[in-house]
């Protein structure tokens, strides 16, 4: 009789154990579904693929203050989050510390990294959904001597899904 217990304990907690992975299994994380996140993904790399003297994981970036353009409705400490996520989480990835945009770099391993987002044309309305092209530019400012400052700047360009970027101003507003 306790073998039975035991055996409808161990098959009512396997159904349970399975259930609980299949309902899990529609519910996307927000971070693969948020534009802003990936858009932090593909900054990240790009940073990540460039030629670094000395490497990467030996500098430091400051982030200033993302601007981004108003009409694509996307908040710039979303955008700041997401880039320094990505940031933190590459393999060899620079130390990256949040920077206003009035303080220079102190040395010559700090790179101030300046974020502008802004939408690069008209909307494109498919028969399914709205695109809106977009230009990232990353600026990297350091001080290569007290008279001197290299900068480095990236771009990336792309197209958000109307849709995905209302969604995440509804439910993330900015504060």
């Amino acid at each position: 009789m306790m073998a039975m217990h035991r055996l409808r304990m161990l098959a009512a907690t396997l159904l349970l154990s399975t259930l609980a992975g299949c309902m899990s299994l529609d519910q996307v994380p927000r971070a693969e579904r948020d534009p802003i996140y990936g858009l932090g993904q593909s900054a990240a790399r790009l940073i990540a693929e460039q030629s670094w003297t000395p490497p990467l994981e030996q500098q430091v970036l400051l982030l200033a203050p993302p601007e981004v353009d108003a009409t694509l409705q996307a908040n710039p400490g979303a955008l700041n989050e997401a880039l320094t996520r990505a940031l933190l989480a590459l393999k060899n990835g620079p130390q990256v510390l949040n920077w206003s945009t009035d303080r220079p770099a102190v040395d010559s391993r700090q790179w101030r990294l300046e974020t502008t987002l802004e939408a690069s044309g008209a909307a494109l309305t498919l028969s399914d959904r709205t695109l809106q092209p977009y230009q990232l530019q990353l600026t990297l400012v350091r001080s290569a001597s007290a008279e001197r400052n290299e900068t480095r700047t990236f771009t990336l360009s792309g197209a958000f899904d109307q849709a995905a970027l209302e969604s995440l101003a509804r439910n993330h507003p900015e504060p």
